[in-house]
């Protein structure tokens, strides 16, 4: 009498503490990724880019890139921006590393960037390693190389490496 009022008691705790285990993982998304492939084809076709020399709040002088490529047909965009310490050299060519951005981007060395696609969902993509190097740049003219992995909130992964010029 007692090891079935024992088995009762089992049953209940058990079938009233197991929905509350499967209900609180609900709404968290699991992307299983195995190696990192390199998705095709997502460097948007225009590009547009932009120099300038800014001061951070502690006065220290930065040089920055700006690359946006976009295409209105996808509705894809990725815009990266780079930055590294003035030197007092022409703003030519360089290469740059996506370094983690925490807070505001006053003073941050390297590449901060993020990614949009309509086949994507609506999460952003932002940079979270990898590399831009810009070979050639000249009036309106510009080349270089990124080879970029860039993270979503939910873990999902995109990596970009390909050739960009605008002319």
């Amino acid at each position: 009498m007692i090891s079935r009022f024992v088995i009762k008691i089992i049953k209940f705790v058990f079938l009233g503490i197991m929905p509350f285990l499967l209900i609180s993982n609900s709404d968290d998304k699991i992307d299983f990724i195995i190696g990192q492939p390199t998705n095709e084809n997502l460097l948007p076709s225009q590009l547009d880019f932009g120099l300038a020399v800014e001061e951070s709040d502690a006065g220290t002088l930065f040089n920055k890139w700006t690359l946006v490529f976009s295409d209105v047909e996808d509705k894809s965009k990725i815009e990266l921006v780079m930055r590294g310490k003035n030197t007092g050299s022409d703003l030519n060519q360089g290469a740059f590393e996506v370094h983690k951005v925490e807070g505001f981007l006053n003073g941050f060395e390297g590449i901060f960037g993020y990614f949009i696609h309509k086949d994507f969902g609506e999460k952003p993509f932002f940079a979270d390693s990898g590399i831009v190097r810009i070979f050639r740049l000249d009036n309106n003219r510009i080349e270089g190389y990124m080879d970029v992995t860039l993270v979503n909130d939910y873990g999902r992964t995109i990596r970009i490496s390909d050739s960009f010029r605008n002319y």
